[in-house]
């Protein structure tokens, strides 16, 4: 799923699948041989499921496993600040891949009027990294769901949309069909509209729709 040289937004409400579809593309790319740098927003980092995934995946044990584990490096993230400055270092960082999960929320504690001139910022150079150091970025956002007044019908919408379209080069809104299926909607850019990516995380099978 991921492209070298490529900034990948996954959105989705909350257990929608978007952490277990990063905790898979940290697995795939461990087994390739790549190193992911796996930046946490939320404190919710399991690498036991990536584990399990590795075992699945990769048929191995012992030895082997935690060798795939070490190519995999993870950092929490408290304040934007240090986001910001984690990006400075990732530019010179021997990395393959970089995943940036449930970050775009900290902007919004952050006491700063120019919060979406911020995030804008924020997103573009990610999008500048990705493509200098030739590596894939993928970041997940999530849809808040919001009751209309005097109405019983809702809206989905993102935080920040119009600051972050601008610089993604692939979007995708991901949904939880059953337990183990997740499906990918893609949104952007224009060839990719409308296309559709089915991902079994029990069989690890990807299948175009």
């Amino acid at each position: 799923m991921t492209q070298n040289g490529t900034l990948i937004e996954l959105v989705g409400k909350k257990g929608a699948g978007r952490t277990h579809l990063v905790y898979l593309i940290c697995s795939l790319n461990s087994i390739r041989s790549k190193k992911t740098l796996y930046l946490d927003g939320s404190g919710n980092f399991r690498p036991e499921v990536i584990y399990e995934f590795l075992k699945k995946i990769a048929n191995v044990s012992g030895e082997e496993l935690r060798i795939f584990l070490k190519k995999i490096t993870y950092q929490r993230i408290y304040e934007v600040y240090i986001l910001i400055n984690l990006l400075k270092k990732i530019k010179v960082l021997d990395i393959d891949c970089v995943i940036i999960n449930d970050v775009i929320p900290l902007f919004l504690y952050n006491q700063n009027k120019n919060i979406r001139q911020e995030v804008r910022r924020f997103v573009r150079e990610l999008a500048l990294i990705a493509i200098t150091k030739k590596i894939s970025i993928v970041f997940t956002s999530t849809l808040v769901e919001k009751f209309e007044e005097n109405s019983f019908e809702s809206i989905n919408y993102e935080l920040f949309y119009h600051e972050i379209i601008r610089y993604v080069h692939i979007k995708a809104i991901i949904q939880r069909r059953t337990q183990n299926m997740i499906e990918c909607t893609f949104i952007h850019p224009k060839n990719l509209i409308d296309s559709k990516l089915s991902i079994n995380l029990d069989k690890f099978e990807q299948h175009r729709i």
